[in-house]
């Protein structure tokens, strides 16, 4: 009698004790996601990568002019999930981007070496902002979520990778002599970009880029995703900041250009002798490092919403 009440209390705790386990599985499983669309928004710091600004990235965010003008870039985004470790994001962005030689204000200061980069890039006195808009398609890598049924693919926290296309349209600027005033500088030819033998070719403003990020979110709920990421993309023109290869005349200028382009282009083209720590560039001598491609980043907040799901999940 007492073999057969512990066999049958046996059996009753194995009975709760895969119950219990079975639900838990279930509820940790509201995190790993199902197919199905998500619609989501993202904004953040946005950042240009070229001859203007600092030649080291660190010093491109910890000198002491980096906030005295930031830029942002933000938009929306549809997605759709192929399985939990696999995405394809449909993404749209519009914003600026900006870079300044004054960057390196910090460490000229304490070089005043006219050798020394920084010096000779605060010198330069150049500076660029552009305006973009780009369309994206990115496909989301989840490594931990490769298996669904592991035990890091139920976390909550997910670090994540990107890999894409983008297709983009810039429109770029840069200040007149030593004024605050923002002009376009694509019909102003700073390098002789177009004119023929001697000079570089003409570039288009609508472009194509590699981006490239990581990430980090948090599944929130069923629904809800918030996370926090990093997207670089790789360019194919050094044009983004107007900067690249060789200071040319003025007497191009007013072969190439109405007489008006031309007096505004010297004085966008050429700015060392408004801050009197240069000699007036001599034509022919570079004002940045031929053959480099822009890049510009942004980091951003991403919050999206799920919002269709299977009840059952297909992988399993």
């Amino acid at each position: 009698m007492q073999a057969r009440c512990n066999r049958n209390l046996f059996i009753l705790c194995m009975c709760l004790v895969l119950t219990t386990g079975t639900r838990a599985q279930q509820a940790s499983r509201i995190y790993i996601e199902p197919t199905g669309w998500s619609i989501g928004t993202q904004c953040g710091l946005s950042d240009l990568w070229g001859n203007v600004g600092t030649q080291s990235p660190i010093e491109h965010y910890i000198n002491s002019k980096y906030f005295n003008k930031v830029t942002f870039m933000g938009g929306m985004f549809g997605r759709y999930t192929i399985h939990p470790a696999f995405a394809l994001r449909g993404m749209l962005n519009y914003g600026s981007l900006f870079a300044t030689d004054a960057w390196n204000y910090d460490l000229a200061k304490k070089n005043t070496t006219q050798g020394q980069d920084a010096y000779q890039r605060y010198a330069r006195a150049q500076d660029a902002k552009d305006i973009v808009f780009e369309s994206s398609l990115l496909m989301e890598v989840t490594p931990l979520r490769m298996n669904p049924e592991s035990r890091l693919a139920h976390k909550r926290g997910q670090p994540y990778l990107e890999l894409g296309v983008t297709y983009y349209h810039f429109t770029p600027y840069s200040t007149v002599a030593a004024s605050p005033t923002w002009v376009q500088t694509y019909n102003l030819d700073l390098e002789g970009q177009g004119w023929g033998a001697g000079y570089p070719k003409a570039y288009k403003l609508w472009q194509f880029a590699i981006p490239l990020g990581l990430g980090y979110r948090w599944d929130l709920g069923q629904h809800l995703n918030l996370g926090l990421e990093w997207l670089w993309r790789k360019t194919f023109t050094p044009y983004l900041d107007g900067v690249s290869g060789p200071y040319i005349s003025n007497a191009a200028f007013q072969a190439h250009l109405s007489p008006s382009q031309a007096i505004l282009a010297e004085q966008v083209e050429s700015k060392s002798v408004y801050t009197g720590l240069s000699q007036p560039n001599t034509p022919g001598t570079l004002r940045g490092t031929e053959g480099f491609k822009d890049s510009y980043s942004t980091i951003s907040i991403v919050f999206y919403y799920k919002v269709t799901s299977r009840n059952r999940e297909w992988w399993h």
